[in-house]
């Protein structure tokens, strides 16, 4: 691959709803610009971009894949992201690494909900916009209907640039309206040939055409005073407006096609040149010594600055940090710092990766996305530069809603298992590992079941580390629902030195503020270095659970007396004094358990909306409300999260698959009484389990 300015370098991410689409539209892509030598496809297991056997297995993507082409004399960056809810973490990412998004729907189901989301994350970011309706070879396929969804549910007025040669099965081509051209696809080589506009299409076509240039032409003043003067634009203006109108973001374009016949794929390689560059792009980030607010913008002058937006433990090639480069010019002599740890790194190889292939290249410039293999300290999210310190800001992955209990099958993976975990969490932001207290176990923290499920089948493959899965973990919180005043005495006598300390306690709800803890002695009575002593020891006891081992939350606890002694008083007496009060204090102040509930929004088929409802009331769910959007319908509820671990498995067998749902934290609650006591006779059980 030969080397590119800035200027000439695009990049984009193929985002949307699972199975829209989008690997098929890369896989076309990958085709196209003669990096495979046939069309791949996700079906029958020749996709080059979703190369991974879990990927393989389940039909779809479940991590970014990365391709380099070339076009038309540009560099083309693709990023093929995953549509699953459990994935959304990595498809931010990728938007991270990008200058524009290519929002994939499609033709028979329209906009669904992980495509309203990657549409407000784009937008969020700063990045142009287009769409592409595929599946327009499907019989239910209607473009129409899909553009209806885009003005509703994205909120955005699409411009069609393309109108359909034929519909369903009989699709075989477009008419290009900028350039007021026909173009016909036969097999799957997407080289289309030009041809006469359908004499039939002409009405629709004159239509459209000018539908599209008074959306463009509004863009510029210049291009509405000569819209008004001559009644037309050319196309050159119109791709000029264009490019101005995505990168504003006041334009959306549409473009009609099939990524499994791969026909119009080459239409947007041929957008490319429209959308945005890196290239006079503003990125804010921070000072890494000072804290102080940064902003660079994107540019091949200047000093070196690159966002590392995935990790990949590769079997050959070892860690490897795929970095998007938004200033300077990299080459493998470069020496980079680290701003997180502030440790020089050396670039050795810089390659592009074409799915699981990759291509060495010399030089690596603002705009473009590198691979490097073996830098030693870099993890997802970090910042390398060279002479202008900076830490760009990225978007943190959302909290994870589900964990599972990792067990080793046998005494030899227990040894591996944590090696391996280290790994994959290092690859996979959106997980978090942690060992419970209480079952002395591994939790595995993540997005849904499938993300853990897939998690630990790679753990399996790559490590040969087996593992089960526990029963999930539901993350429930104590806290008090009254008053209590306790005075707790420590006192100890060994035959040497003794230990003693003396506190009363008062303690009262703090709802919503978490922990607050205050001193309000006077005259001395605990002398003030041990007074951290004490709120130490109360601390540690809330963070270890009372109840029933779980944190305890949104407590007030006011030191207001005790005693001291001026020998054996010491900082172990007055943090065992602190645990002791504030246990006794917690038991007598009516504690309780909250459970985490989530704002749920399930997108289901109008058909089934009831089915869907009646099953929500069956998990305690609050119905909120129920809205229509697009061909869809919305049921917004609160449900906790324990009423939701098999959610997805019921959710596809109500709706035939065509159903998604969305859950984000929306507070804590108290559980009921009766399943209360339940939970704290099971924790007890565990505890007791373990004791012996």
């Amino acid at each position: 691959m030969k080397s590119y300015d800035s200027e000439n370098i695009r990049s984009l991410a193929l985002v949307g709803h699972g199975h829209a689409g989008k690997t098929s539209v890369a896989e076309a892509i990958a085709y196209l610009s003669g990096h495979n030598n046939r069309l791949g496809s996700v079906t029958d297991g020749s996709s080059i971009m979703d190369y991974e056997p879990e990927e393989r297995d389940r039909g779809g993507s479940l991590a970014n894949s990365f391709l380099a082409c070339e076009y038309d004399g540009l560099k083309v960056h693709v990023v093929d992201t995953p549509g699953d809810g459990d994935f959304i973490h990595d498809a931010t990412l990728a938007m991270q690494g990008v200058d524009s998004a290519l929002i994939v729907v499609s033709a028979v189901e329209g906009v669904e909900s992980m495509t309203e989301r990657m549409s407000t994350t784009a937008n969020e970011l700063g990045l142009g916009r287009a769409i592409f309706v595929t599946k327009m070879d499907h019989e239910r396929a209607n473009y129409n209907a899909v553009l209806e969804d885009v003005r509703e549910v994205l909120g955005v007025e699409p411009v069609l640039i393309h109108l359909p040669i034929g519909s369903g099965p009989d699709f075989k081509g477009i008419v290009n309206l900028i350039d007021q051209k026909a173009y016909l696809y036969e097999g799957d080589s997407g080289k289309p040939t030009e041809a006469a506009i359908p004499a039939d299409m002409e009405g629709d076509v004159a239509s459209a055409i000018e539908q599209m240039i008074d959306s463009v032409a509004m863009v510029d003043d210049a291009l509405v005073e000569h819209y008004l003067e001559t009644g037309t634009l050319e196309p050159s203006e119109l791709r000029r407006g264009l490019h101005e109108g995505i990168e504003s973001g006041v334009l959306v374009p549409v473009l009609l096609g099939s990524g499994t016949r791969n026909i119009a794929v080459d239409r947007i390689l041929s957008l490319s040149r429209m959308l945005p560059s890196v290239v006079g792009r503003t990125f804010s980030g921070t000072h890494p010594d000072s804290g102080e607010p940064v902003e660079i913008t994107g540019a091949q002058d200047g000093h070196f600055a690159a966002l590392c937006v995935k990790t990949i433990n590769d079997p050959f090639m070892g860690h490897v940090s795929l970095l998007r480069v938004v200033r300077g010019v990299a080459t493998t002599d470069s020496h980079p710092t680290n701003s997180r740890t502030e440790a020089v790194e050396r670039f050795g190889a810089l390659l592009h990766l074409i799915g699981k292939k990759n291509i060495a290249v010399d030089r690596a410039v603002a705009g473009d996305i590198i691979a490097i293999p073996k830098l030693k300290t870099v993890e997802t999210g970090d910042t390398l530069y060279e002479k202008s310190p900076v830490t760009l800001s990225w978007v943190e992955p959302p909290q994870p809603m589900i964990a599972y209990v990792i067990k080793p099958l046998s005494r030899a993976d227990e040894d591996k298992v944590r090696g391996a975990l280290d790994k994959l969490l290092s690859e996979d932001k959106g997980l978090i590992q942690t060992f419970d207290e209480v079952t002395k176990e591994i939790v595995l923290s993540g997005r849904g079941a499938n993300h853990i499920t897939v998690t630990c089948n790679r753990m399996q493959r790559r490590y040969s580390v087996n593992v089960e899965l526990g029963t999930p973990t539901i993350p429930y919180r104590e806290t008090i629902s009254g008053n209590a005043d306790v005075r707790y005495r420590h006192k100890k006598q060994t035959g040497g030195a003794g230990q003693f300390g003396e506190v009363a306690i008062r303690v009262s709800p703090n709802k919503g503020e978490g922990f607050a803890f205050k001193d309000v002695t006077v005259g001395g009575v605990i002398p003030h270095s041990l007074i951290p002593s004490v709120e130490k020891g109360v601390r540690s006891q809330l963070e270890h659970g009372i109840l029933a081992g779980f944190p305890v939350i949104d407590v007030l606890c006011e030191l207001y007396d005790g005693k001291s002694h001026p020998v054996d008083s010491k900082d172990i007496a007055f943090q065992i004094a602190g645990r002791h009060a504030i246990r006794d204090a917690v038991m007598k102040a009516r504690p309780i358990l909250l459970e985490p509930v989530y704002q749920t929004e399930v997108i289901v088929p109008e058909e089934v909306v009831g089915d869907i409802m009646g099953d929500l009331n069956t998990r305690r769910a609050k119905i909120q409300s129920m809205d229509s959007r697009g061909r869809n319908s919305v049921v917004k509820a609160i449900v906790p999260l324990a009423e939701m671990l098999n959610y997805a498995p019921s959710l596809k067998s109500i709706t035939g698959g065509k159903g998604s749902y969305t859950m984000q934290l929306s507070s804590y609650e108290p559980v009921p009484a009766s399943m209360q006591d339940k939970l704290v006779a099971e924790v007890s059980r565990i505890t007791a389990s373990d004791d012996d």
